[in-house]
């Protein structure tokens, strides 16, 4: 864990270090889908969170889908500035990795072993909707169980079934309509 001595108060700290569980794991997720290399992928998340700790006043009023999605986007900018300190892509690398990982339906080593598979897939998931698509990824990509699907999403598990099964019907209609 990182040092809290930036962070005023207590209830702060209790704060902090509980966006820091909840949200190490999908960061480190994120991080590692990007970069491919374990160390980078800790110390991005670990630079992730030395920079919300530092701003953390700023947003401690964020709890929830709103915190973790700043806590991803801050992750996302740390591995691009790790990947640019250490020069292994050009520019136009870097924005489709960036791509990539916002929709990580879109890292065909994920979802496919042969690249024409994951290009394949990749124009199936891009006919689904995005809600579909997120809990389908959420799912099968980071195997996260319903409920934590639920807990992420801020709703019930009920609707993240609901959504899974929708999903994967959108997805079957896709497929069979790209198919033909």
């Amino acid at each position: 864990m990182i040092c809290l001595s930036v962070i005023a108060t207590e209830e702060e700290r209790d704060k902090f270090r509980k966006i820091y569980e909840e949200n190490y794991l999908k960061m480190y997720h994120v991080a590692l889908g990007m970069i491919k290399n374990q160390p980078d992928a800790e110390n991005a998340v670990q630079e992730s969170f030395l920079c919300l700790a530092e701003k953390f006043e700023k947003y401690s009023h964020l709890n929830g889908r709103k915190m973790s999605g700043l806590c991803v986007s801050i992750v996302k900018n740390k591995v691009i500035d790790i990947i640019r300190k250490a020069n292994h892509y050009s520019e136009e690398e870097l924005e489709n990795l960036v791509l990539c990982d916002e929709c990580p339906e879109h890292n065909a080593p994920l979802i496919a072993e042969k690249k024409e598979e994951g290009i394949f897939v990749q124009k199936v998931l891009n006919q689904v909707p995005e809600i579909f698509r997120d809990t389908l990824i959420l799912k099968y990509c980071y195997e996260l169980s319903n409920q934590e699907i639920a807990r992420f999403q801020g709703v019930s598990t009920r609707t993240v079934e609901m959504r899974i099964y929708r999903g994967k019907n959108k997805f079957k209609e896709a497929w069979d309509g790209i198919q033909r």
